[in-house]
């Protein structure tokens, strides 16, 4: 999504950052105020992040994929479930140093909005969260799934095709490649 021409007024934006590596927090706070954010949050913990998400209402959440204690997709997936809290349906961003399909599908399906592989290039964390401020993506609320429709597109099924299901696709690449942002980019459309 081209920025060129763009006009944003980020400034009231309050984002919450969660990675225990705190070079990483720092980094990402550090670009966000780069974008005229003035009021980063940055937790070191799932557990702490958690308290925040309990107590108030962010704007955007960034989590780390891979931490020590606990992963960040079981802090997203009790976010989106917390149908009651502030951030059920704040958009996620979910940050990887690591990017095999595998993991950008484990992070869509826990009701991330997108994944962006580390190092995080500044102009692509802004293009991610022009495209979801943009975005007329549909929030689901199932008993399996609470997120953004996973669906970017609504065409209709070919001729002939009553519906699909993910287990009749078949996937021929190797698992762990990394793959490139836009590779990740095309899962999420």
């Amino acid at each position: 999504m081209p920025l060129s021409g763009t006009r944003l007024g980020l400034r009231d934006i309050e984002p919450l950052v969660v990675d225990d590596n705190p070079q990483s927090t720092e980094l990402l706070g550090a670009i966000l105020m780069g974008f005229g954010i003035s009021r980063p949050t940055k937790c070191h913990s799932v557990e702490a992040a958690r308290e925040a998400l309990i107590t108030r209402r962010f704007d955007l959440v960034m989590v780390n994929c891979e931490m020590a204690e606990e992963d960040g997709f079981a802090l997203v997936r009790e976010m989106r479930a917390d149908r009651q809290g502030p951030n059920a349906c704040t958009p996620v961003l979910m940050l990887s140093a690591s990017t095999p399909e595998s993991k950008v599908v484990r992070a869509r399906d826990c009701g991330a909005n997108f994944t962006i592989a580390k190092p995080v290039s500044p102009m692509i964390l802004l293009e991610r969260m022009l495209w979801i401020a943009q975005s007329r993506r549909v929030f689901i609320d199932t008993p399996r799934y609470q997120g953004p429709d996973r669906r970017f597109r609504t065409e209709p099924l070919a001729t002939g095709i009553s519906e699909r299901r993910a287990e009749d696709l078949r996937i021929t690449a190797v698992p762990d490649r990394a793959l490139s942002q836009d590779e990740i980019d095309g899962l999420f459309t």
